[in-house]
């Protein structure tokens, strides 16, 4: 009597090909299930979130509402992962369970693909949106500027506002004293006041700022004491001295911009850093999920008894 070999519980039928090829219908229909399902946790976890959430109450109840969404699209994620890859799994038809296992983790990759695209082209939706209403802001802006043919007034105010972000404490309208004797601190806003009245010297103060200051701009800062001694009537230790007491709080107060600059620069490369990882880690528990739900899958299906093939 022959019997037919048997390996495990599977039957070796001599001459049949042992490579199968991926069943691929399995696969769209374990990812569209996967996404079905996060969509209807997505939906669950919203309805709840904004049920329970109480602002009037809580420190910081927008903080919370973060921590618990991303708390909950991991967990969903992971689960809503696993039924798509189970489903490929059972669908595939595959007899041993690596072949449910590779089922999953392509049915996973494909959702997960599925998903970058779906937020690349949302994300480019709204910069094009963005760029859409900016250009019409520009367009507009120039219109106006055209048919107002105020170009020079608004060079001047440009320069003028450039001024006003040096010293954005200083609101006061104090002014020179009759002498023209400035003191202290006070010399920076007598100096913007007088800016404010003559457009040249706004001008200069400004083109002075960008060039790095009176040490890197020293025609700017003969200048700018050549129009204080003409046309403000104030001596040139007067001048010198106001100029120089200006200069040195615009320098400072670059060096504190660049410093928040630097600061705000390292903060948003530490969190790209740590998102990036979770990231890699979300997306490693679900390689991990997807291949413990394409192999249950697949064992899930039953397998003929090992007897013996009659003779």
């Amino acid at each position: 009597m022959n019997e037919e070999p048997y390996v495990g519980t599977e039957l070796v039928v001599p001459g049949a090909p042992r490579v199968r090829r991926a069943s691929w219908g399995a696969i769209f229909a374990g990812a569209f299930v996967s996404v079905v399902v996060q969509i209807m946790f997505m939906l669950l976890g919203a309805a709840i979130g904004f049920a329970i959430i109480r602002p009037a109450q809580g420190q910081s109840p927008s903080q919370d509402l973060a921590l618990g969404s991303v708390i909950w699209l991991l967990v969903t994620g992971l689960v809503s992962t696993w039924v798509g890859a189970c489903v490929a799994g059972r669908l595939s038809g595959g007899p041993r369970p690596a072949d449910g296992m590779l089922h999953g983790i392509v049915t996973w990759s494909v959702s997960v693909v599925a998903m970058f695209l779906l937020l690349a082209s949302t994300a480019g939706a709204a910069l094009s949106g963005v760029g859409a209403l900016l250009g019409g802001a520009i367009g507009t802006g120039a219109v106006v500027q055209a048919q107002s043919g105020q170009s020079l007034q608004n060079t001047v105010a440009a320069a003028e506002d450039s001024v006003k972000k040096l010293f954005p404490h200083n609101n006061s309208n104090s002014s020179l004293t009759p002498t023209g004797r400035t003191e202290g601190q006070q010399a920076p806003n007598q100096l913007t006041e007088l800016a404010k009245e003559d457009p040249q010297l706004m001008t200069v103060l400004a083109r002075m700022e960008v060039n790095g200051g009176a040490n890197q701009s020293q025609t700017d800062r003969q200048q700018a004491i050549n129009l204080l001694t003409t046309k403000h009537n104030l001596s040139q230790e007067e001048a010198e001295k106001l100029v120089n007491q200006w200069d040195q709080n615009s320098q400072q107060e670059r060096s504190r911009t660049t410093q928040e600059a630097k600061q705000v620069g390292q903060s948003v490369a530490q969190g790209i850093s740590k998102g990036a990882l979770w990231g890699f880690i979300s997306l490693f528990l679900g390689l991990c999920v997807a291949a413990w739900g394409g192999w249950s899958g697949t064992t899930s299906l039953r397998r003929p008894a090992s007897v013996p093939a009659a003779g």
